[in-house]
């Protein structure tokens, strides 16, 4: 049986043991085994000390995995989650297939523009209230690193939602 990581910002759901226990149980319903954040061996650690046992075993755990999927959705702003994003690079420098999925797929500049200020700068681009622009008009949903990464790990990236993207996983991994 296949395992597949499940990276996203579910952890900080008010609801998350919940959420992300529906989710392990969807991937076994289709043949596979779900491996989540709060899967690590946590002891009586406290504070910074915490944090750092949940990065090792968050690394455990996708090294364990074959797969990584990825709730690409936008996260705290216009963007995936960064805890998410690192998932993604550290599975695809472990070589591991990753699967991304994303409710809606429009460009990026969209996306931006729905989340946060921006204003037309001179150079044609939108550009934000911290003076970047919005520039990676490329046709991608998400930062392009982690398209890419997803799509030359061998996985897929997938408009829709965690049961649509396990659907996709049992149709191209079973």
């Amino acid at each position: 049986m296949k395992k597949i990581y499940l990276a996203g910002p579910e952890v900080f759901l008010p609801d998350s043991l919940k959420v992300l226990e529906q989710h392990k149980s969807l991937c076994k319903e289709y043949g596979f085994l779900g491996l989540s954040p709060f899967d690590g061996v946590l002891t009586n650690e406290t504070g910074f000390d915490r944090a750092e046992k949940i990065f090792f075993e968050n690394c455990k755990l996708i090294q364990k995995a074959d797969i990584v999927l990825a709730n690409c959705n936008t996260f705290r702003g216009a963007l995936v989650d960064d805890g998410t994003s690192f998932e993604i690079g550290f599975a695809y420098a472990l070589k591991k297939k990753i699967y991304g999925f994303i409710d809606v797929k429009k460009p990026l500049p969209e996306i931006v523009a729905n989340k946060i200020q921006t204003t037309l700068h001179e150079s044609g681009y939108r550009i934000d209230t911290e003076g970047y622009l919005v520039n990676e008009d490329f046709g991608n949903s998400i930062n392009l690193m982690l398209e890419f990464a997803i799509k030359f790990a061998g996985g897929k990236f997938i408009e829709g939602n965690f049961l649509e993207a396990i659907r996709v996983l049992a149709e191209n991994e079973i």
